[in-house]
């Protein structure tokens, strides 16, 4: 049998999160810390309405890297604010989307 050079996920060594990766984390965390303040709810409280660990919150306020977006995003309905989301990877604002349709359309 053959394995493949590519190694799972979870077997790979964790590589480091660049530096701006870490700060929208952190940032956003902190975000997540205020909107379950403002609720006043615990982490512990959070964590059963979005049915994720009171871990799993607290890595999320602490801006770690390792939480699973699906659990990022049931935090985020837990607290109201899922919608939220739509905006981003948004076609209309990617530069990328707007110059390939301005080429196939031809646009100057």
């Amino acid at each position: 049998m053959m394995h493949s050079p590519v190694m799972s996920a979870r077997s790979a060594k964790a590589r480091p999160v660049p530096i701006v990766v870490k700060s929208a984390l952190e940032r956003l965390g902190v975000r997540a810390t205020m909107a379950r303040k403002l609720r006043g709810w615990t982490q512990e409280e959070l964590g059963h309405l979005a049915d994720v660990s009171t871990s799993t919150v607290r890595s999320i306020e602490d801006g770690a890297g390792g939480v699973g977006l699906g659990n990022f995003l049931k935090v985020l309905q837990a607290l109201g604010l899922l919608s939220q989301i739509e905006g981003l990877l948004d076609p209309g604002e990617d530069p990328q989307t707007v110059a390939y349709a301005q080429r196939k359309l031809k646009l100057p």
